[in-house]
């Protein structure tokens, strides 16, 4: 009976299993088929997916390093490089909820009944998010939240897509989907905290500060991780700061120091409360003091630009503007690797010199802010376009007071001048001697000096400025500035700004280590550099013989001197006017140039820019005074006209415009051989746009017209017509060359093209951003191995590709160059993003000679034309003009 019962057992169990099997098919909704299919859903592949997703986006979120000098991102997801340190993890997750979607789905008569199917959807979309593939993150989202119209996750589905559309720019979308949900009445609870950092998030990127403000607060009422809980907190910190709530944004950096955070986040809490704190208040005496210890921590050793740059913040509230510039001063000092920390220092000093209209040490303040702010800082391109105004005001101001006073110097009598270069050359003397006492104190007390130096040279620097003015009638000399040995660390820093330690530092032929186009300052170049101190090394009497020989001018060189005098002043009175902002010393300046030199070449402009400023500040007296003038004196000008006609300008452009395209048609007739044409348009631009700029390239027309046309006499005849009535247009020489043809059997010159420049030949190409795209790898037969080359983009395929099914093959594109193409990507964006990883990939490109390797993106139409035509050249143009810009 028990050997019976045991052979009995395995049928049985088999049976059941069999059974059971049967009843948890994808197919039939029963209890146990949901229960099987959901716990394998849940527990399976999904949980390991999920925990893998959350590892490495953790992981990526260390990789974006927070700059505290700036409003701090809500969300931390890496770069496109970045990113793709963690694809092996997202396409692991990836390929697990795909498994699981596959293997337990129970879509039965157009209904999912495993209710873990929608959270393997969502993941996989996360993965894609995280991984910068926001593409298929977009479709993967809006699939769950069409989908699943009765799942809550299509809530947080639509909060992801949001994200999604900000990062692909589609900000339009982002926010009707933001609009949608904060009306939406069902909105889960346990979505708050997320949506509306998510819509914080967007206003921060529209640059809506109140908007974003008022999220954070809604955000940190909802369930928050403690993490996200922090950061939320100092970011909103950081906006109170930004729109000028100083109390609110005080408290909220009081609450992220309570929170405990990480270390660098509390520092920069504690920077950031010290710069908003109420002078008044009893906290202000804390503050300083928690400040002060903080700069005797060895811990912030790294750190004490910003405890100085606080402290400057102090000394600001407690309106101790002395104060205020030597901690500024010993924050640059102090700055170690924080470029936009130093930057933000020398920021603040060149706007302090900027309200006390200090122009030309805010200038050089501004320069050195320059030289260390980055690219990618918020404010840049603002603070780089008032840097160059700033150059550019004080280039002029320099010239005006350059040419002042070499005309003040000539004009004084022989004994006066005489005496004159005799103090100057007394004040050079003492300075260097009193150089030689500093240089002395400098290396007996090296700590002391370096604590004073700043303060020490700046008072110097001021009272030898006072005592030169004293001296000079209508001030300072600029042949003593010019050939004066260095007075010290804070003058070189007024000149020239933070420089480099590097040759040729002042050699205006090298390049600009701001990455902006600067003029050329008038006495920087190395000519003059070694002129100065070749003068600086002379005995007193062969200085003196040099100075008086160089301050005497001929009437020819005032008038020369008074034009560039003339040209500065106009030149300082826009900038002030366009750049600035500075009406009052726009109207001054104007003013000063027309007293000065009453029939200047400026005049008419100036009256006008007096008309418009005047009116712009509302003085209605001055401003009808000056249109008067206009109106009055010269009513056929341009200025009267725009003066009587606003919309003068804008008509006249466009009758411009027009008449460049109808010489270019003339143009296009003559090239036709149309002559009868060429000759008819003429008359007609005579008649329609008379005494227009574009009559001698017209005239010149008609005569080669008439050259293919008539006898050879009346050809001449229009030939010299054309030397006469323009000898100073190009065409007059042109018409000369042919006239000398005829004369000598010359070849006779092709008539003027239009102005505009001829658009490109046209390549074939075609650009299409969304349709399907492949990546070309050509590379020579010589030296390079195909199969192995192959090998290494598969494994680079696999290793960071796995679940995109891309495909490799390779073919000769001409008998000495082969290919390797991977496809398929499904847009362009993809395809240049798999470009920029691959060719930076040392795994791939180790050992290959980039001279002889081409890569780049194309679709397929433009392959097919390209296989064709063999023009490599040609089309890497096209992938640099249009993937690449």
């Amino acid at each position: 009976m028990k050997s019976f019962s045991n052979r009995l057992r395995f049928p049985v169990a088999f049976a059941l299993c069999i059974m059971l099997a049967m009843s948890c098919s994808t197919k039939k909704n029963t209890f146990v088929s949901r229960n099987f299919h959901q716990l394998n859903a849940h527990y399976n592949g999904f949980f390991n997916a999920r925990e893998r997703v959350k590892e490495a986006s953790k992981r990526l979120a260390t990789t974006q390093k927070d700059q505290y000098e700036r409003t701090l991102s809500i969300f931390k997801i890496g770069d496109e490089a970045q990113a793709k340190s963690v694809y092996p993890d997202m396409d692991e997750a990836i390929k697990k909820s795909s498994i699981v979607i596959t293997r337990h789905s129970m879509y039965i008569k157009g209904k999912e009944y495993n209710s873990w199917i929608d959270d393997n959807y969502l993941l996989i979309g996360k993965a894609q998010f995280y991984k910068h593939d926001f593409w298929a993150a977009s479709e993967t989202f809006q699939y769950v939240a069409s989908e699943y119209k009765d799942s809550p996750l299509r809530f947080e589905a639509m909060i992801w897509l949001t994200q999604v559309y900000m990062q692909l720019g589609k900000y339009v979308d982002a926010e009707y989907v933001i609009d949608y949900l904060k009306n939406e009445p069902k909105f889960p609870k346990e979505y708050r905290g997320l949506f509306y950092a998510v819509a914080a998030d967007y206003y921060l990127k529209k640059k809506d500060d109140p908007n974003a403000i008022e999220m954070l607060e809604k955000a940190l009422t909802a369930k928050l991780k403690r993490i996200d809980r922090i950061r939320y907190t100092f970011i909103l910190a950081q906006l109170y700061q930004k729109t000028g709530d100083s109390e609110k944004a005080f408290r909220a950096y009081e609450r992220v120091i309570k929170m405990n955070p990480p270390y660098e986040m509390a520092f920069n809490a504690k920077i950031n409360r010290a710069r908003n704190f109420d002078a008044s208040s009893e906290s202000a005496a804390n503050v300083k003091k928690q400040l002060n210890k903080m700069v005797k921590d060895e811990k912030n050793k790294e750190y004490l630009d910003q405890v100085y740059y606080a402290l400057a913040g102090v000394a600001d509230k407690e309106n101790n503007e002395p104060s205020e510039i030597m901690y500024l001063n010993k924050s640059v000092r102090a700055s170690v690797a924080n470029n936009d920390q130093k930057a933000l220092s020398y920021l603040n000093l060149g706007e302090i010199c900027f309200s006390k209209k200090d122009y030309m040490s805010a200038a050089a303040y501004y320069d050195s802010t320059m030289q260390n702010l980055s690219k990618d800082f918020p404010d840049y391109k603002d603070i780089a376009d008032k840097k160059q105004s700033l150059t550019r005001l004080v280039e002029n101001l320099k010239v005006i007071l350059r040419e002042d006073s070499l005309q003040r110097v000539s004009s004084m009598t022989p004994e006066e001048r005489e005496k004159f270069v005799d103090d100057i050359i007394k004040k050079e003397n003492d300075e260097k001697e009193r150089i030689k006492r500093e240089e002395l104190a400098r290396k007996e007390s090296a700590n002391e000096e370096e604590e004073l130096k700043g303060q020490a040279l700046n008072d110097e620097s001021q009272n030898r400025n006072k005592t030169l003015n004293q001296n000079a009638p209508g001030g300072s000399w600029y042949f003593y500035n010019q050939s004066t040995v260095s007075f010290g660390f804070n003058e070189f820093i007024k000149k020239w700004g933070e420089r480099k330690y590097e040759d040729n530092w002042r050699r205006k032929t090298k390049e600009s280590t701001s990455g902006l186009d600067q003029t050329e300052e008038q006495d920087s170049g190395p000519d003059m550099k070694e002129y100065n101190d070749s003068i600086a090394k002379l005995d007193d009497a062969k200085r003196k013989a040099v100075y008086l020989k160089n301050v005497s001018l001929s009437d020819t060189a005032i008038t020369s001197s008074n034009v560039k005098i003339v040209e500065a002043y106009y030149n300082v009175g826009i900038i002030y006017r366009e750049q600035l902002k500075e009406y009052r010393l726009s109207n001054e300046t104007f003013e000063t140039l027309l007293h000065r030199f009453p029939d200047n070449k400026y005049k008419l402009p100036s009256y006008y820019n007096l008309y418009r400023t005047y009116l712009t500040l509302k003085d209605q007296e001055k401003s009808d005074y000056y249109k008067n003038i206009l109106l009055n004196d010269y009513p056929e000008s341009e200025f009267a006209k725009m003066i009587l006609n606003p919309n003068y300008w804008r008509e006249t452009q466009k009758k411009t415009e027009i008449l460049e395209v109808f010489y270019e048609n003339t143009y296009k007739a003559y090239l036709n051989q149309q002559y009868a044409s060429v000759i008819e348009r003429k008359s007609t631009a005579d008649e329609l746009y008379p005494k227009n700029k574009l009559m001698p390239k017209f005239d010149y027309l008609k005569a080669l017209a008439i050259g293919k046309t008539k006898p050879v006499s009346d050809f001449e005849v229009s030939l010299r017509n054309i030397v006469n009535s323009y000898p100073n247009d190009s065409v007059a020489a042109a018409a000369q060359n042919i006239l000398n043809y005829i004369n000598k059997s010359g070849a006779p010159p092709p008539p003027p093209a239009p102005e505009k420049t001829a658009p490109a030949v046209d390549s074939g190409f075609v650009y299409k951003a969304d349709t399907l795209h492949f990546f070309l790898f050509i590379f020579e037969n010589k030296g390079i191995n195909a199969e192995q080359l192959k090998t290494k983009f598969s494994d680079y395929n696999i290793k960071f590709y796995s679940t995109k099914g891309l495909t490799i093959s390779n073919a000769f594109m001409t008998p000495e160059k082969q290919y390797i193409m991977v496809k398929n990507f499904s847009n362009a964006q993809e395809a240049v993003s798999y470009y920029d990883g691959v060719i930076d990939n040392e795994d791939v490109m180790d050992g290959l000679d980039e001279t002889k390797i081409q890569s780049f993106v194309i679709t397929p139409a433009n392959f097919a034309k390209l296989y064709v035509k063999k023009d490599i050249p040609s089309y890497m143009t096209f992938f640099e003009e249009k993937y690449q810009e």
